[in-house]
């Protein structure tokens, strides 16, 4: 028989690192892990026990997350381990769906993850986020703006500056989660390399979060305010033309493909098929964050108890959403909006009836592919065809979801 329950004492920190460690070579969680959950209240530890011995574990968290300019609460997993000799028996699907009835429970509507196997989550009922771009530019390719009086190298004393700037962009894009004034949040960008600001009287309005290796730069964060502080980032980072042949960044989105003087990565990995011409490769493409919704009901109620808007447009729809691992009414109901503005949840005659799968429900009402290209594609169905574009326009966000949080 066995039994999920939360670690919360040394033997069981001790089991779960060797097994963590097992499943993630290099990660060292015995250093670190047991201190950190201490630490942390939004984070804990659950293991899937057989007796005593333990043969899965996770690491679970709680963010707040900017959706579209409405705050909520959303439930984050990691670190999902099986012992080797317990592997092929359902264990992580267990622990995956403890995790659903955890945060259900708790009022959570929205969970996320980074898949180890897209496949098997997508058959949990993850959608697709937004894919993580990896650029590979020259320091020549970034513009020199001829100045950077305000940049200076930040320090530990700048430490609650830099986690203000970070909010303020939190506050202001969509995906992303907030960071908070603990002592290792504050020390966690200097624990991988150096940090220079844009620093203007008692406030930083960007900065940039970076590592030499060899001959490559790596940007582990970079977030500005105003524009006057990407153009000095960008003078200092044309100015280690010197230094580095290389620099790497991971971003959320393509914007820097138009900012750079050139996005070529110098990379000779874009195969040529007839009739394409010399395709020049630019970046290279990752999974990023996948995104579940364990109650599609209850979380337009949390979104209408918060004012939400989904653009401007006045429908009622009837949603049934497939989704093999929920059997209550959240995924079967009728959703009037008026104006952008949901106004009740009432059976009544609807507009039109839109049937699709929760993985790709997920995906949509966090803006990382829109309605209409889900219908294209056969992956969303609508009663009434000449609805398409405003089903469209409810769902659309200014921009995809980003996360820049790793855990």
């Amino acid at each position: 028989m066995k039994e999920i329950r939360e670690i919360n004492h040394s033997a069981a920190y001790a089991s779960f690192c060797s097994l963590a460690n097992g499943a993630f070579p290099g990660l060292n969680a015995d250093q670190w892990l047991q201190g950190h959950i201490e630490e942390t209240p939004s984070e804990s530890l659950y293991g899937l026990f057989k007796g005593n011995d333990l043969v899965a574990g996770m690491r679970t968290f709680l963010f707040e997350m900017n959706l579209n300019q409405t705050t909520i609460a959303v439930g984050g997993v990691g670190m999902l381990a099986v012992d080797l000799l317990h592997k092929k028996e359902g264990n992580a699907y267990q622990l995956i769906k403890y995790f659903y009835e955890l945060n259900k429970s708790n009022g959570h509507h929205l969970v996320m993850l980074y898949p180890f196997n897209v496949a098997f989550y997508k058959r949990m009922g993850f959608g697709m986020g937004t894919q993580v771009y990896q650029y590979y530019v020259s320091p020549s390719a970034f513009q020199d703006f001829s100045r950077k009086e305000h940049l200076e190298h930040l320090n530990y004393e700048d430490r609650e500056l830099i986690l203000d700037c970070y909010n303020r962009v939190y506050q202001k894009t969509h995906g992303m989660t907030k960071r908070f004034s603990t002592e290792r949040e504050l020390n966690r960008p200097f624990n991988f390399g150096k940090v220079v600001g844009f620093k203007r009287g008692d406030q930083i309005l960007g900065y940039a979060l970076y590592e030499g290796k060899g001959k490559d730069l790596y940007i582990h964060e970079l977030f500005f305010e105003i524009r006057e502080a990407i153009e000095e980032i960008s003078t200092f980072l044309h100015q280690q033309t010197d230094q580095f042949k290389r620099i790497i960044i991971n971003a959320n989105h393509d914007d820097l493909i138009h900012f750079v003087r050139s996005p070529e990565s110098g990379l000779n990995t874009m195969l040529d098929t007839a009739p394409s011409v010399d395709n020049k490769h630019m970046v290279n493409l990752g999974v990023g964050v996948m995104y579940r919704v364990i109650d599609c009901k209850g979380l337009l109620v949390e979104l209408y108890e918060k004012k939400h808007r989904f653009g401007s447009v006045s429908l009622t729809i009837m949603f049934d959403i497939k989704d093999d691992l929920q059997d209550d009414e959240s995924k079967n109901f009728t959703v009037t909006f008026s104006h952008g503005e949901i106004q009740h949840f009432h059976e009544q005659s609807v507009d039109t009836v839109v049937q699709m799968d929760i993985s790709d429900f997920s995906s949509m009402i966090m803006g990382a592919v829109s309605f209409r290209s889900l219908n294209k594609w056969g992956k969303a169905e609508i009663s009434n065809p000449a609805c398409v574009n405003q089903v469209n326009d409810l769902f659309r966000t200014h921009e995809r979801p980003v996360c820049t949080n790793a855990f």
